[in-house]
């Protein structure tokens, strides 16, 4: 029975059956078992059936019964049992409890001897040696006694007698059972008997059998728990609200309410778990797979009660997987299906395992694990490699035998090393992730001489190049190619080396890898290694000198007769480079066009497919709809073309188009999320659009502590190629530092970043490109600066992007907002404030346009109203609360807080003001910068932080930003 620590929160704790062994009675309460409310989530039913039975003992005509309770271990049958003895104390019975158990399986009786005769208010006293009979009449003098024992505590009022476990019971136990309740059958005594299923017992199948039979029997199993009682149950051991994900991994342990206890203990103890905002979620990676020691010693324990060959059969069976056929389980045995009848019988009475089909299966992957992971090392392998052999003797399924093969294979095994290449090779191209794993696992069993081990590089290179860790790729390549390999080995290496450089963000070295080509690049060849480096080689170009590989792509395209989609792609990138993005859109789309023919052409374009390209391009122009179908369909693409290391660049598309539709949220998401498998794959090409999105969210929600770290992390990302290397990321990084600078009033810092964008108009062009609301933050800083040569050259950039892509509505939206802040020209901010495409660039050419009108109230404030609600809509809080202040400064005041019960003292008592300037002075700011940040006085904000001081109890600013739970703020205009 688990101990109380173990019981979800909020239940009592029932009597432990050992102190409350002996008859008692509780006078003071006699609660009618109606009213008892259930204890154990999932089994009302159950409950109320003992409550019935109970109640028939203590009204007229006082009948007893019988309960037959019968689970697997872990089921609640002896917490049932407990609280059905408490409630039936609190109505007046007399409650005798006696639970078997194995050390005393031996003695005849002890269980209900020891009820009677050891506790407290004991009515069996100690038997006088010289008047017990030997041989077979004393054991009927035995339950004679027993029966004695009853009756006089039956004079007191109706009659409970709980036994519990009786599959420990002994055979004399089992027939004093049956006797005594025949004997009392019409009496007020109810007999509550519970026992553990899964353990054959034919005797004690034989008593439940008749005992059942009877008028007043009831059999109550106890199933595993349905999904709304493991639900409840996890919020009350957490006191939580458990997420889809949690709930999903708490199905491994089947309903069993015990070993769902194990299985939160376990997470909670190794820290897997996190609870926040009232929701408990799962915490740390690969935690899918995981198994808690705490669960895995609960199954390892439930299994050692199993005869010893259930135990090998199921530790055989944890091997193979978690469905596996019978004669699969009796060959590693040595037996025959037959004789593994009774094991397996007995693990599936026990639901260890169930069956599915043909097959037989652990009830969960978890269980399996746990006995997988329990296993020392040395038998796991020996028992893989078993496995693998009768996999390859009985069928030749190399992919079965090769993942057994990945976790058992010896150091220079020359035959698993064959099983392993050739699993690898037919897995290459449609599951590189299996094939990477095969592939190492191979070359970690090969010598530096074996002959093997050039072939194992090449698909290592490969399978990594398509799924990650592409540092990994880039190591085992790089190391191959400084020895002499086979021109053929060497040309496919070199081509993967650099499309994984590429990947990692490293262009300048993916070009240093082609140049090294013992031969000439065949432009013209079609399909092969050497077509496939020279479209790296002009991606690497297009990242660093887009000129000289737009010249190069054209001259291929006319030795060639008709450019391919691969060089199509090339083009399309140089001209977005070059600030031409018209025609770089119209070039992407007909590389990406699906009526292109041949799918041969496209598949030489991976890892750099049309569509991918086509997609960011769309993505940067706020082209929502066509972007995310493109999306979807890209999705699709990377699984079907086997390169799932595209995967976190989709994903953070993903995250930048949700920021244009205002979904702060699901931006924050998708962005951590694909930085993330980027992170993990060594994918850095990506990486500054994740960046960017995360600071924008940070800077508009005015948690300037956060958007400092994606700012810096967003210039490491840009730094790691190299200077001048990587101009996109720079500019996006220079713009965010600038902004930033301008949220904490910090003019050297925005000098910095406007000089930048001065000296470099490359930089302001690529700038612009990439992100078009770029145009307005410039020109409106310039000219609040008296820049006014920065503000007429981002306006002259911005109206060329615009004048070359006239149909593009973003690009022409971002000229008219600048050239409107530029030429103080309210119709440009007007048509800008209804042309752009996304809700914030909107909200801040409104903004704009109502500061245009300045003092003129009426033509002003509704601009200056329809900026704040939007900005409100979008949780921006720091272009709120400025829009705001200016409306004040017009005599316009709005309510933005809202009446809502709150503590009286905490975090949770904190106004939406008190929070902000907790926030801004647990970053340590003063009143005054605190106060530009809010566009209060600083008298204002003097007051608020001496209410925060009180109904936090804190007596200083160090105070405050010690127990701070996080940032947060207001910064003035930034974007």
């Amino acid at each position: 029975m688990p101990s109380p620590r173990h019981l979800p929160h909020g239940v009592p704790a029932p009597v432990s059956p050992r102190s409350s062994r002996s008859s008692s009675r509780t006078q003071a309460n006699r609660t009618p078992p109606e009213s008892a409310a259930p204890r154990l989530r999932g089994r009302e039913q159950q409950w109320a059936r003992l409550l019935r039975l109970l109640d028939t003992a203590r009204g007229a005509p006082r009948r007893g019964g019988v309960a037959l309770v019968e689970g697997v271990a872990g089921s609640g049958r002896s917490r049932l049992l407990g609280d059905a003895g408490a409630v039936a104390r609190q109505c007046g019975f007399s409650v005798v409890h006696a639970t078997a158990d194995e050390v005393r399986h031996a003695l005849p009786l002890a269980p209900l001897i020891d009820a009677l005769h050891h506790g407290p208010g004991a009515r069996l006293a100690a038997p006088d040696p010289e008047q017990d009979p030997a041989g077979a009449a004393r054991h009927t003098w035995q339950i004679d006694r027993l029966q004695t024992s009853l009756e006089k505590q039956l004079c007191d009022g109706p009659m409970l007698v709980v036994v519990d476990d009786l599959h420990w019971a002994d055979q004399l136990t089992l027939a004093a059972l049956r006797t005594l309740a025949a004997r009392f059958a019409a009496r007020p005594v109810v007999w509550l008997f519970s026992r553990r299923t899964g353990r054959a017992n034919p005797a004690l199948d034989r008593l439940f059998t008749l005992l059942g039979s009877g008028e007043r029997a009831e059999r109550i199993l106890l199933p595993p728990l349905d999904a709304a009682a493991v639900r409840d149950l996890v919020a009350d051991r957490l006191a939580a609200e458990p997420t889809p994900e949690l709930l999903a991994y708490a199905e491994g342990a089947d309903g069993n309410p015990a070993a769902l206890a194990a299985l939160l203990d376990g997470l909670a103890e190794e820290h897997r778990l996190r609870v926040a905002d009232g929701r408990a979620r799962l915490a740390g990676e690969g935690v899918g797979g995981y198994v808690p020691r705490r669960f895995g010693a609960l199954i390892r324990q439930r299994v050692a009660a199993f005869r010893p060959e259930t135990r090998q059969l199921l530790d055989v069976a944890s091997i193979l997987g978690r469905a596996v056929p019978p004669e699969d389980v009796a060959e590693i045995l040595g037996e025959t299906t037959a004789s593994a009848l009774p094991a397996l019988r007995e693990a599936l009475d026990a639901r260890i395992m169930v069956c599915e089909g043909d097959d037989l299966a652990f009830c969960h992957e978890l269980v399996r694990l746990a006995l997988f992971t329990t296993l020392p090392g040395p038998l796991r392998g020996a028992l893989h490699r078993q496995a693998a052999k009768m996999i390859i003797t009985r069928d030749g399924g190399v992919l079965p035998a090769a993942a057994h093969l990945v976790h058992g294979a010896r150091r220079g095994d020359a035959d698993a090393v064959t099983v392993l290449c050739s699993a690898a090779t037919s897995v290459t191209a449609t599951e590189p992730d299996t094939a990477a794993q095969l592939a190492l696992r191979a070359l970690d069993i090969t010598g530096p001489a074996d002959p093997a081990r050039p072939e194992l590089v090449r698909i290592a290179v490969e399978a990594l190049s398509r799924s990650g860790p592409l540092p990994r790729a880039i190591t085992l390549a790089e190391e191959a190619l400084a020895r002499s390999l086979p021109r053929e080995n060497a040309a496919v290496l070199r081509c993967r080396l650099t499309s994984a450089l590429l990947l990692a963000g490293r262009p300048a070295q993916a070009i240093a890898v082609t140049d090294q080509s013992p031969r000439p690049l065949d432009a013209c060849s079609t399909g092969g290694p050497a077509e496939r480096i020279s479209l790296m080689r002009l991606h690497s170009l297009a990242d660093l000198y887009p000129e000289a590989a737009e010249k190069e792509a054209w001259w291929q395209a006319e030795r060639r007769g008709t450019p391919t989609a691969g060089l199509l792609c090339v083009l399309a990138r140089c001209h977005w480079r070059t600030g031409q993005i018209g025609e770089a859109l119209r070039l992407a789309r007909t590389a990406a066009d699906p009526d292109r023919p041949g799918d041969e052409e496209h598949s030489a374009c991976w890892p750099f497919p049309p569509r991918l390209a086509l997609a960011a391009m769309l993505t940067r122009l706020r082209e929502t709809a066509e972007a995310e179908a493109l999306l979807r369909t890209l999705h699709a693409d990377i699984e079907a073309a086997g390169w799932p290391v595209l995967r976190g660049a989709v994903t953070l598309l993903e995250a930048s188009l949700a920021l244009t539709r205002g979904d702060v949220e699901t931006a924050a998401e998708r962005a951590t999320a694909g930085l993330r498998a980027g992170e993990e794959a060594g994918l850095h090409r990506y990486a500054p659009l994740g960046r960017q999105v995360l600071a924008d969210i940070a800077l508009r929600r005015g948690d300037l502590a956060a958007a400092d770290g994606h700012a810096e992390r967003l210039a490491r990302t840009a730094a790691r190629r190299g200077p001048g290397t990587n101009v996109a990321a720079e500019a996006l990084s220079v713009w965010t530092a600038g902004r930033l600078a301008a949220a904490r009033h910090d003019p050297d810092g925005v000098g910095s970043a406007l000089a930048v964008f001065r000296a470099d108009r490359t930089a302001l062009r690529v700038l612009l490109t990439e992100e078009p609301a770029a145009a307005a933050w410039l020109t409106r800083t310039a000219i609040g600066r008296g820049d006014t040569e920065l503000a007429g050259t981002t306006v002259r950039v911005a109206r060329q992007l615009g004048d070359d892509s006239p149909s593009l509505p973003s690009p022409t939206a971002a000229a008219a907002h600048a050239e409107g802040l530029h030429a103080q020209d309210p119709e440009a901010l007007r048509r800008a404030a209804r042309t752009h495409r996304d809700p914030w660039s909107r909200a801040s050419a409104a903004e704009d346009l109502g500061s245009l009108y300045g003092a003129d109230r009426p033509a002003a404030v509704p601009e200056l109203e329809r900026a704040m609600a939007e900005y409100a809509r979008l949780g921006a809080v720091q272009d709120e609360a400025r829009v705001r202040s200016r409306l004040r400064r017009l005599g316009v005041r709005r309510r933005h807080w809202s009446h809502e019960d709150r503590p009286t003292s905490g975090w949770g008592s904190l106004t939406e003001t008190e929070r902000r300037v907790a926030d801004l002075v647990a970053q340590g700011l003063t009143n005054r910068q605190a106060a530009a940040q809010m566009f209060l006085s600083p008298h204002t904000v003097g007051f608020h932080l001496r209410q925060i001081f009180r109904k936090l109890g804190l007596q200083s600013r160090i105070d405050l930003a010690r127990t701070h739970p996080g940032t947060g703020g207001a910064p003035p205009r930034n974007g």
